[in-house]
């Protein structure tokens, strides 16, 4: 295929749609992946604040879990966000947050 093909082709695509509506798609899905991206890690900043204030705030590691579910929980529900994050989500968010801690400490 020459060039002059290449061109040819891709202004066929265009004029039939096919075109636009592929880069239509290509946008809406790198909108979603960026915002869902942004979202996980304003999670992961919400487990963190939860796990440094359940350490200092409790005594023995399920409690303190158990409280910063609560805490997350409460402050995404606040905010109006509780319904764009799995409860798997909040767990994961919260294995990383110590995980971190743990590493500081080092």
């Amino acid at each position: 295929m020459t060039t002059n093909n290449l061109i040819n082709f891709a202004e066929a695509l265009w004029q039939s749609g096919i075109a636009p509506a592929l880069l239509i798609l290509l946008i809406g899905w790198a909108s979603e992946r960026f915002t869902r991206n942004k979202r996980l890690t304003n999670l992961l900043g919400i487990a963190e604040a939860a796990v440094k204030w359940a350490e200092v705030t409790f005594d023995g590691g399920q409690t303190k879990k158990a409280q910063a579910i609560k805490w997350i929980t409460d402050y995404l529900t606040k905010a109006d966000k509780a319904h764009l994050f799995t409860a798997k989500q909040i767990d994961e968010a919260i294995e990383w947050a110590v995980e971190k801690m743990k590493e500081t400490e080092k």
